[in-house]
């Protein structure tokens, strides 16, 4: 068992698996305990360490309560854990002695490693040391003032070690793994000097002189910036010896270690997830095979490869070509993660590692609910480490650190996946194997980039000339752009009008920018630029007005948002009949603007398609449009030089509003799957929406779209965002002052209070206030009434607010009836009927009417409310001994989950069903729906399943007489997993027939923690 606080604070148990601690404060409580390991530690610094100054209401007891969760995780990673945790005299003290804390041991190998010579030892030493190094120390509490000087000194260490084993590392023979340790760091601390000689050694006895001057050069300018010092004499006298060659600074020593650089020896997965998503193209992938073969043969034997180049060189196809000849010969799933749209620190709020989970979550198709709290993180890790993948990280430059931090922590947690990134950096991570995409060979007319600009050109204008003449242009145009993809592509584009000759003399005279790389801006800016410059040109003025239009989101496209956002008029969206009459045919406006009549945007569209600035993708075999990242990056240029992006901004989120209104009112309805699908595809274009209502304090925009979606979100579990954009919209400024503005906002802020992540008791005081917000019209009323059943479910959980809550609920109800909206009422009354059947085992209540919940939910087609309302007909048949209706009403419940792709209620509902036949002696049966739900939970990372799965597979061990594998899966469950699977699991076994594992002196008792979730949260 082994304490770890370099990186994340967590334990390892005694077969060396990680043991996730899943409480902050106990966490904080082995951080406050291991920084004076085998010392007794006051509670007062205990309680002053973990709380600060926001103290629970009795510290103490709390400190106690937070011990005992401890002393229980300890007892989880090794037998006996329990008593490391001590009191003594008066405070407490942990006992982690000899290699139980990963900080002691890395202090006492660097402690070592100092009083040996710089042999095999020392650097076998350091190696496995620095191997416990998993980012900063504490990383979670990094922030804390009693931990910076903990933080400082291991950080220290660390870096001495790490000069102590590069040292090593050169003398014993091994430069290659010294510049692999060094490097990094040395650009992480650019004016430590005793980690700068052995790199510079060791990249002379790698052949790379070249580098050792840089790097002595960028040491030299940092001291001399920074210090105001020079390097040491040692330092420049090495310096003079590798200038002068001098044969014992280049000599190469025989590598001593063996084995360095030996392919990771895993076996193979045993059955490799398949599927993943990956961009198709158009077009034949064209004069790339030596590199595709580098990245397959690399992807062969390393887990982190990245493809450096300029800008337009061919990066992301040649990743994406790579990708999916690996999948298509091992069968590993392959899924592409686009950070093109991820900010720069500092330019949005958040924080782009926040983004980059996000869309990592997104790419994934990660729908699992709000899970109290739940980082995304955690689930995008929990997803990928049961996994054998491959993650395509594209466009990562602009956002390198926080992308190096990501990758580091995927390839630690996930073993089975590897990672291909592009960029126009490396990430400087030790495992990272680089390939620099190289530019098309342009020599000759029989070139790699010749090939691949005829082809295209051809493609263009299949009456072409081929003539010598022609080719030789070619040649020559292909050697002028530098043999890049993206400009070849540009260029060959014009053909249809241009011949080549014409269109080499035309880049001659307007692109001369080639002939000068020493200006000031970039090579590869000079040529991109230059070339979308003239490409501009050569449109009309409608092309270009749609073009910069197009980059006010440049992602997927649909073509009727592209008509209803970039288009002068516009209408409402529909789905399925048009409901507005045909644009106005002026294409200019009375004050001399040139405007883009809707019947005018397909023709434009196509032209831009043509010309290689648009390009056509599909998804789900329907076209989508987008642009080129720098054909992006210029149209936004050009949109702001029109002064016209806060009018395009407008329209897009004007769009996207009336798109979300319509969707709220289909989604309990018939139509409601071709309305989730559709709000599932326009994801990217309403976060863009609500992140600029915000920013430019358009409140009422951002609460019209914020609560509009509030309930897709819900029922999908696509809520990876809601608490952030709930809380953003309600503070927003300028929420708006009409009748309907102020009933949307006092609703927002209702549903912002009762999801927001607190304990329901500290809520309630809130939610009712937010309740009495409403003004007191008939419409302001029913307004409050369509929130309010929501917001009593916070009150459901202790007995103190039980009545309460109840009280509104209902009030809320007979209100909706009384209104005419039936369903409402119906769908209010399935989610109160669930929370008091489930806590305190009270019998449905139904309508107050006494209508029929399920026809009533039936007769309006709304499937969403149908799978809520035979839930609870499932649980009130199941607790009355209705066995064959209980089953009848889990079948039909996972059908309709599955109708509307709720992947979250179906991994519950096959665990339901693996019950079910489990009870009823069908083992195979029961194993087969257990392996899907148990899929479905890990694809969506949705971690309330896994206790039940766990809980049922080893139930399932024990029928099949496999005592050793039930053992093994009761010994990974928590005592709390073990409590909460004993719940749901004695709905369908009598406590004599459940496990003693999992048996309980009574009724489970309803945590104070529990809030509102998603029927599936609540269940599992």
């Amino acid at each position: 068992m082994r304490a770890e606080v370099l990186g994340a604070v967590r334990l390892v148990d005694d077969a060396g698996s990680p043991l996730e601690i899943p409480e902050r404060k106990v966490r904080a409580l082995l951080a406050a305990l291991a920084l004076n390991a085998g010392e007794a530690v006051p509670a007062e610094t205990l309680i002053s360490r973990v709380w600060g100054e926001d103290l629970p209401g009795n510290p103490s007891r709390v400190l106690q309560a937070k011990l005992s969760q401890l002393r229980a995780l300890l007892e989880q990673a090794t037998a006996g854990g329990r008593e490391m945790v001590s009191r003594s005299g008066g405070g407490y003290r942990i006992e982690l002695e000899g290699e139980a804390l990963d900080a002691a041991v890395l202090r006492a190998a660097v402690g070592r490693a100092a009083e040996l010579p710089a042999d095999d030892r020392r650097a076998q030493m350091l190696e496995s040391a620095l191997e416990l190094w998993h980012g900063r120390p504490y990383v979670e509490f990094a922030d804390e003032l009693w931990l910076s000087a903990e933080i400082a000194d291991l950080e220290e260490t660390r870096l001495r070690g790490l000069e102590l084993c590069a040292e090593a590392l050169v003398s014993v023979g091994r430069p290659e793994r010294a510049v692999a340790l060094a490097g990094p760091a040395l650009t992480e601390h650019p004016t430590r000097e005793g980690l700068a000689a052995p790199l510079l050694l060791a990249y002379c006895r790698t052949r790379r002189q070249p580098e050792a001057l840089a790097a002595y050069e960028r040491l030299r300018g940092h001291l001399a910036d920074e210090l105001g010092i020079e390097p040491t004499e040692a330092l420049q006298q090495l310096h003079l010896s590798i200038l002068r060659q001098e044969p014992e600074v280049m000599e190469q020593v025989p590598d001593a270690g063996g084995s360095e650089g030996a392919a990771d020896s895993r076996g193979a997965p045993e059955a490799p997830d398949a599927g993943g998503r990956l961009p198709a193209y158009a077009s034949a992938f064209l004069g790339r095979e030596e590199e595709t073969q580098q990245v397959l043969s690399l992807l062969g034997e390393h887990r982190l490869i990245t493809l450096l180049g300029v800008g337009g060189i061919g990066k992301t196809r040649l990743a994406v070509h790579a990708a999916g000849q690996l999948v298509h010969q091992s069968g590993a799933g392959a899924w592409f993660v686009d950070l093109t749209e991820v900010p720069r620190r500092g330019e949005e709020e958040g924080s782009p590692a926040d983004r980059i989970f996000r869309m990592t979550a997104e790419a994934l198709s990660l729908s699992s609910p709000w899970q109290g709290g739940e980082e995304i993180p955690a689930r995008v890790m929990a997803a990928l480490e049961a996994r054998e993948a491959l993650l395509v990280l594209d466009n990562c430059e602009h956002v390198i650190d926080e992308v190096a931090a990501f990758t580091d922590g995927l390839l630690r947690r996930a073993p089975g996946v590897k990672v291909l990134a592009t960029s126009r950096e490396p990430m400087g991570l030790a495992e990272e194997q680089r390939l620099v995409v190289p530019q098309l060979p342009a020599e000759d007319v029989e070139s790699a980039a010749a090939e691949f600009f005829m082809t295209r050109a051809r493609a263009v204008n299949s009456a072409m000339a081929d003539d010598a003449g022609t080719l030789a242009a070619a040649a020559e145009l292909c050697r002028r752009l530098d043999g890049l993809p993206l400009a070849l592509e540009l260029a060959a584009a014009r053909t249809s009008v241009l011949s080549v000759p014409d269109l080499l003399e035309r880049i001659t005279d307007r692109l001369d920018l080639f002939a000068r790389p020493g200006r000031a801006a970039p090579r590869r800016q000079q040529t991109l630029r230059g070339m979308l410059d003239w490409s501009w040109e050569l449109l009309d003025e409608q092309e270009q007005v749609l073009l910069r239009r197009l980059a006010v989101h440049p992602v997927l496209w649909r073509l009727d948002v592209i008509d209803q956002v970039c288009a002068d008029s516009q209408r409402r969206p529909s789905f399925g009949e048009e409901s507005c009459p045909e644009a106005d045919h002026s294409v200019i406006s009375a004050d001399g603007t040139v405007l883009l009549p809707r019947r005018r945007v397909l023709g434009a569209l196509t032209r831009l398609v043509e010309r290689s600035l648009v390009s056509v993708t599909e998804v789900e075999g329907q076209v989508r449009y987008r642009l080129l990242e720098t054909v992006g990056t210029y149209a936004a240029e050009r949109l702001e030089d029109s002064g016209e992006r806060n009018a395009v901004v407008a329209r897009h989120i004007e769009y996207h509003r009336n798109l979300v209104d319509c969707a709220r009112e289909f989604l309990f309805g018939p139509q409601a799957r071709d309305w989730v699908r559709r709000i599932d595809e326009a994801g990217s274009h309403l976060s863009a929406a609500v992140t600029e209502a915000l920013r430019r304090h358009d409140g009422a925009s951002a609460v019209a779209l914020v609560l509009s979606t509030f309930w897709y979100r819900w029922m999908t579990g696509r809520m990876d965002s809601l608490l952030e954009d709930l809380a953003a919209a309600a503070d927003c400024p300028n929420p708006g002052q009409s009748p309907q503005e102020r009933r949307a906002h006092a609703q927002l802020r209702v549903l912002a209070r009762t999801v927001e992540d607190r304990l329901p008791g500290e809520k309630v005081g809130q939610v009712l206030e937010s309740l009495e917000a409403f003004d007191a019209d008939e419409q302001s009323q029913l307004a409050r009434m369509q929130v309010q059943w929501f917001a009593s479910t916070v009150m459901y959980a202790d007995a103190e607010h039980r009545e309460r809550g109840r009280r509104l609920a209902d009030e809320a109800i007979g209100y909706l009836l009384e209104a005419g909206d039936v369903r409402a009422a119906a769908f209010g009354s399935t989610q109160r009927d669930w929370f008091l059947l489930e806590f305190w085992e009270e019998p449905p209540q139904g309508m107050p009417d006494g209508g029929d919940v399920e026809e009533i939910l039936r007769s309006h087609g709304d499937v969403y409310g149908l799978t809520q309302a035979l839930g609870v007909q499932h649980l009130w048949a199941e607790a009355q001994g209705r066995r064959e209706e209980s089953c009848r009403l889990a079948e039909e419940v996972l059908a309709l989950s599955a109708e509307l792709n709720l992947e979250s209620e179906m991994a519950y509902w096959e665990l339901v069903h693996a019950a079910l036949r489990l009870r009823e002696g069908s083992l195979d049966e029961a194993t087969g729906h257990l392996r899907r739900g148990h899929r479905i939970a890990q694809r969506v990372a949705f971690v309330y399943c896994l206790p039940l799965h766990d809980a049922l597979a080893a139930m399932l061990a024990q029928r099949r007489g496999e005592d050793h594998r039930s053992q093994q899966l009761f010994g990974r469950m928590s005592p709390r997993d073990r409590v909460n699977a004993g719940h749901a699991l004695r709905r369908y076994f009598s406590e004599e027939v459940l496990p003693a594992e999992l048996q309980s002196s009574g009724r489970r008792r309803v945590s104070s923690t529990t809030t509102p979730a998603s029927s599936s949260e609540v269940r599992a």
